[in-house]
């Protein structure tokens, strides 16, 4: 009962915000409706680095670079449709293609079974990788915009589990959720992201 109290506030929440920049656009509205998407976990060691789907050379360079720092042996890529003219590869294989010229050690990457289109499917396949490792903690890697709804897809995945999960975003990012209204690609990502947020609390997976 509590956690669906949870979600129908969170909702509820989502849909405040867009009401209250539909009828009073005023500045202090539009910053509140960006840094809302934006969450961000204390740094720690993992025992796995995960690089979500899509935006991936940015995604795939922060995980690097954490990687490099020492916060995790493994580092996962997941695989997603690629719909690319002339291109054959797996998402997925490019990924890990990236992944190696960032310094990254072949043996140390592994990939997340199955073709995903949500996040949630992501999580799910994670899961299955961390019970059959006996992983007791995920760092997952996106974009700063992605990663509210990214940790709330992995609780739920990874609930009924004794692993842990913690998110970091993409940094530097284009992504500034002070001034996301002033550029195409910042208008397009919160609308599309909080579409999707809503549609997740409300049951989509």
């Amino acid at each position: 009962m509590t956690q669906r109290c949870s979600r129908l506030w969170l909702a509820a929440g989502c849909l405040l915000l867009l009401v209250s920049c539909i009828l009073h656009p005023a500045s202090c509205i539009l910053p509140a409706i960006g840094h809302f998407l934006v969450v961000q976990d204390p740094l720690a060691p993992a025992d796995a680095i995960i690089v979500l789907g899509g935006n991936g050379i940015q995604r795939t360079a922060q995980a690097a670079e954490l990687y490099h720092a020492g916060y995790a042996p493994c580092y996962i890529v997941t695989d997603m449709p690629l719909h690319v003219p002339g291109v054959r590869t797996d998402y997925a294989d490019l990924m890990k293609v990236e992944a190696v010229w960032q310094g990254v050690p072949e043996q140390a990457i592994l990939r997340a079974p199955g073709t995903h289109t949500t996040t949630y499917s992501e999580a799910v396949a994670v899961r299955g990788m961390a019970e059959e490792r006996g992983w007791r903690s995920l760092l997952v890697v996106s974009d700063p915009y992605h990663l509210r709804r990214a940790r709330l897809c992995f609780h739920d995945a990874l609930r009924g589990t004794a692993v842990t999960v913690s998110v970091q975003p993409v940094h530097p990012s284009w992504y500034n959720p002070a001034s996301w209204w002033t550029t195409q690609d910042g208008l397009r990502e919160t609308w599309t992201e909080y579409l999707k947020l809503l549609l997740y609390v409300v049951g989509y997976r």
